[in-house]
């Protein structure tokens, strides 16, 4: 009984230090933004929307809401939120949106202000890579498909500024 409740001690500070440090990483996501594409970086047409990225329940999530409309003619609304998942405290992310699809993403932090969201691999159908990174006072991103594993093909690129 004692060996159990010291692993538990050891474990929950660890859990608790990579929580915190997602969270701190996600931080330069955290506001409410205003984003142009190109006519050429959608296959909808140029488009344009606002989205948030804002912190809840004391911190534990973070909630994107995001919704655009296009020169096509074609609107799009979505809902993500980002959370901790124990044990190991991993960031995850899950996506709903108008069109009904639903994606389940893992996170990664390949370098500073900058986040990976790929989607899990066990769900069935192409793969999904969403990617975000400051540069200067601009939030880039890209939203790309495979349709097999490593053949990322892009989909939508956009540069936002703050609202």
């Amino acid at each position: 009984m004692k060996l159990r409740l010291i692993i538990a001690a050891l474990l929950v500070p660890m859990a608790c230090a990579q929580t915190s440090d997602a969270w701190n990483k996600l931080q330069f996501l955290v506001g409410n933004w205003t984003g142009m594409a190109g006519a050429k970086d959608t296959q909808a047409g140029a488009g344009q929307g606002d989205f948030s990225f804002q912190p809840e329940l004391k911190q534990k999530i973070v909630v994107r809401r995001n919704s655009a409309n296009y020169a096509s003619g074609a609107t799009h609304d979505d809902l993500m939120i980002i959370y901790f998942d124990p044990p190991d405290s991993a960031p995850r992310a899950i996506y709903f949106d108008s069109e009904g699809h639903v994606i389940r993403y893992n996170l990664a932090f390949p370098s500073a202000n900058r986040v990976v969201f790929e989607s899990d691999g066990s769900q069935p159908g192409p793969r999904y890579r969403l990617t975000y990174w400051l540069e200067g006072a601009s939030l880039n991103g890209t939203f790309e498909i495979a349709a097999a594993p490593g053949e990322y093909k892009n989909y939508l690129r956009w540069t936002s500024k703050r609202r």
